[in-house]
């Protein structure tokens, strides 16, 4: 099992970086090459995002980015990101967008092992689950309205690195951080999120 051990500067400067940008459960640092979406980073800094068309697919400050449902029945693992659609303009620093156009990726998928806590999410550390799987189900929704997406073309949803965070020896969370990319048609037409990340810290209020 992977431990990250921090130390009370460490944590300072975190919280400080919390502070900076008036942020309660996200930071956001933008990509130098592409400002509308944020580092790839592993540090459960609670954002993601990803390319749509000509806009950008983000996580926003106000609401929980994420969520992860285990369920015992099927043994799915449900991974859900909580965001808007934004022009590039208003995405870097969470920036105030007039007309919100909130959307959610879900994605659902199968797991070998018992994934019913956050403390075995390390269980998922180097996995990549590919979306065209017949035993993976993906739907977004949009303006309350959820689809499922059924003609996925090509897309991966990659766990590059999920550690658990000890403090003092103390386990405070699980830091779930990849990429993902998937291409699907809609309405007759090819739709894509493209160059997806995200660095979750999953507790067990997201759990």
């Amino acid at each position: 099992m992977r431990k990250i051990l921090i130390t009370y500067m460490a944590l300072a400067a975190l919280f400080s970086a919390c502070e900076k940008n008036n942020l309660e459960r996200s930071i956001w640092l933008s990509d130098p090459d592409d400002i509308g979406l944020p580092q790839y980073t592993e540090w459960g800094y609670n954002s993601f995002g990803a390319k749509m068309s000509n806009l950008y697919f983000v996580s926003y400050s106000t609401e929980k980015p994420c969520s992860l449902e285990w369920n015992s029945t099927d043994s799915t693992l449900k991974l859900t990101m909580n965001g808007w659609l934004a022009p590039q303009d208003y995405v870097s620093g969470f920036e105030y967008i007039p007309q919100k156009d909130y959307m959610s990726l879900s994605i659902t998928f199968p797991c070998d092992s018992v994934i019913d806590s956050q403390e075995r999410l390390y269980l998922l550390n180097g996995r990549t689950i590919d979306l065209t799987d017949t035993t993976v189900r993906v739907s977004i929704s949009r303006y309350d309205m959820t689809e499922k997406v059924t003609t996925v073309q090509s897309g991966e949803l990659c766990f590059k690195r999920v550690q658990n965070l000890y403090v003092d020896n103390k386990y405070e969370e699980a830091i779930v951080s990849g990429t993902f990319d998937i291409r699907y048609v809609k309405d007759g037409k090819k739709t894509w999120l493209s160059d997806g990340r995200f660095d979750f810290g999953i507790t067990n209020k997201l759990f």
